[in-house]
């Protein structure tokens, strides 16, 4: 049987234009924080929330689209995420993680990493960053969020 499960990431960005990323202990590798969203919870409190769990760093969770302004108190329109991902967890298809991952700001840049998760943290330039061990679909994502957002 197949498990779908919902994840949500942040790409945090500092003022100074640096990424913060962690490296994940099981994984090996280096990642955007984010984790599993709770019952109840909206994807993009999941991310933020997962960002100040895992690093210590609190954050304004961006949407990828300019907002609607929507006036009416019947519905709130949500960040948009940068990209959604189906990552297959354990190469089977049979387990997969559907990932909203959220372009974010920093609002402090001191870290306290989740020992029991992170082997490493830091703020990466983009280069820096794209050059980690990571996977593809993080390298083209901070490609597209430096877009988006107009920096070299």
């Amino acid at each position: 049987m197949i498990r779908n499960e919902i994840t949500a990431t942040g790409l945090v960005f500092n003022e100074s234009g640096h990424i913060l990323m962690i490296k994940h202990k099981r994984q090996g590798k280096w990642l955007p924080p984010g984790g599993h969203v709770d019952a109840n919870e909206l994807p993009c409190e999941a991310a933020a929330r997962e960002v100040l769990e895992e690093t210590g760093v609190k954050v304004q969770v961006l949407s990828s689209v300019p907002a609607l302004g929507l006036s009416d108190n019947m519905a709130k329109e949500l960040p948009l995420p940068l990209r959604i991902i189906c990552a297959d967890v354990e190469g089977t298809g049979l387990h997969n993680h559907i990932d909203l991952l959220y372009l974010c700001k920093a609002k402090n840049v001191d870290t306290t990493p989740q020992e029991a998760e992170i082997d490493g943290i830091g703020w990466f330039s983009p280069e820096e960053a794209m050059k980690l061990d990571t996977y593809e679909d993080i390298i083209k994502s901070i490609e597209m969020a430096l877009r988006l957002i107009n920096m070299p």
